[in-house]
């Protein structure tokens, strides 16, 4: 029987899954404490690396790098176990594995719905089938914008893509800098000219 192959992620990827920072992976894999892979695409790693930083999340503050470092060893070892023995502890990985399948296949889902063509939006990730950015519907979310109002402002995106496009745009973030809007290149509409005598004259009868 052939085996199934293995899925990797990137240190983003990996980031959403585990409910980790970026910036904790990345110190995870630094030190060495997860094992990574080289691909095209940078630094890679498997589900049993995942499945150690979610487990990181809730033990970090409780355990020692040692301990840390030897859990994710035995982790990768036996990805499939339910309980792993760590010296004389067990540690189950049960609700941790749960929550990055589950995660995971909320990732899934929205990268499936969403479309990266140049031809539409200058190759900016947008939901199927409209022209509405995914990262700018995420960034709203993150500014406190009701998933209410932007379902009225995007009728044809779903309010399930909405709620999870903050997902994609932390598994796929935006590289370079932000993109000029078109009409930044263009000349203004119409310009005032007004005498610096006017606004004087202007504060002073507000005052």
């Amino acid at each position: 029987m052939q085996k199934q192959e293995t899925s990797l992620f990137t240190p983003a990827e990996a980031a959403v899954l585990s409910q980790l920072s970026l910036k904790a992976v990345n110190n995870a894999i630094d030190r060495k404490t997860v094992p990574a892979k080289r691909g095209r695409g940078g630094r890679l790693l498997d589900e049993s690396a995942v499945i150690y930083l979610s487990l990181q999340r809730r033990l970090a503050r409780d355990t020692t790098p040692e301990f840390r470092r030897r859990l994710s060893a035995a982790i990768a070892a036996a990805p499939e176990r339910r309980i792993v023995d760590v010296g004389s502890l067990k540690v189950d990985l049960d609700e941790s594995r749960r929550e990055v399948r589950e995660r995971l296949k909320e990732l899934r889902r929205i990268e499936r719905m969403v479309v990266v063509d140049p031809a539409v939006m200058g190759g900016s990730p947008v939901f199927r089938g409209t022209r509405v950015p995914v990262h700018q519907v995420a960034d709203l979310l993150r500014q406190g914008e009701p998933v209410e109002i932007l379902c009225e402002d995007y009728p044809r995106v779903s309010e399930e893509l909405i709620r999870l496009a903050p997902l994609y745009a932390e598994a796929h973030p935006l590289r370079g800098r932000p993109k000029k809007q078109p009409w930044h290149a263009r000349p203004p509409i119409a310009t005032w000219r007004v005498p610096i005598s006017d606004l004087k004259a202007r504060e002073t009868s507000d005052r």
